[in-house]
């Protein structure tokens, strides 16, 4: 956890997440937690993602205390790639990765809140913004969007 959350803290400046939430969402949901290890053994990005409810996004620095038992969505979290990696398709890659875990799961649909003026990347990945819910995001501040994409 500790090279996860140094790389987190480097990449998400404005989304600040301690330790222990990050770790509270690894042991809630191991099965939807990734990592690139790179040839040297470094941490070169990371991703992370659970079962969640529509309409619903977990609040930035919190921890989750279990999944909700009404979850119907595959919620991914965060995909962060440190930037001496990117451009090699390893975020592409775990959007499919965590797609696969998300059907193995039974889910139907993925959603994700869209930060940092991200919402083109997971635009090209077949996501869309939730036009017809309202959601609390204030947490992520402005410029966040709530998107989807059907399985």
């Amino acid at each position: 956890m500790p090279p996860v959350f140094t790389l987190a803290c480097a990449i998400h400046v404005d989304f600040f997440e301690a330790l222990e939430v990050m770790a509270d969402k690894l042991a809630t949901y191991p099965a939807g937690c990734l990592v690139l290890e790179r040839a040297d053994g470094t941490i070169g990005g990371y991703a992370v993602s659970h079962p969640y409810v529509k309409g619903r996004v977990p609040k930035l620095n919190h921890v989750l205390r279990g999944l909700p038992t009404e979850a119907d969505v595959y919620y991914i979290h965060d995909i962060a790639i440190d930037p001496a990696a990117r451009g090699q398709g390893h975020a592409e890659a775990a959007v499919l990765l965590l797609a696969r875990q998300a059907r193995e799961a039974g889910f139907t649909e993925m959603r994700l809140l869209s930060v940092n003026n991200s919402e083109g990347f997971w635009t090209r990945r077949g996501f869309a913004p939730v036009g017809n819910e309202t959601v609390d995001v204030s947490s992520y501040g402005d410029g966040a969007i709530y998107m989807f994409q059907s399985l």
